[in-house]
């Protein structure tokens, strides 16, 4: 079983992973290793984690911070989904008109 220290050390790779498969778009990667993150996490605070306080705080202020910057990236995503989706609407929508009035 791993220490709360190997645990947090893994969490905080898993932070930067995610922001690396974001900026790849790699975004089916990201949703499994968000979810296994957040299990992680789950288990670091099941009971008070043995890592001193300054060390710890520091790290979930870091995690804070990373996860804005991912924030960024899958509201960026959502955005470009939505254009493409409204693009594809209309294009529907003008391959019906041309097919009713044919």
């Amino acid at each position: 079983m791993p220490s709360d220290l190997q645990r947090l050390d893994s969490i905080l790779a898993d932070t930067e992973k995610l922001i690396q498969l974001a900026q790849e778009g790699e975004w089916d990667v990201v949703v499994k290793l968000e979810k296994a993150r957040d299990t992680d996490i789950q288990h670091l605070f099941e009971t008070p984690p043995e890592i001193e306080a300054a060390v710890l705080a520091e790290s979930i202020q870091l995690v804070l911070d990373k996860n804005k910057i991912l924030t960024q990236f899958l509201l960026s995503q959502r955005d470009s989904l939505r254009m493409e989706m409204s693009q594809a609407g209309h294009a529907h929508k003008a391959i019906n008109a041309y097919l009713t009035t044919g």
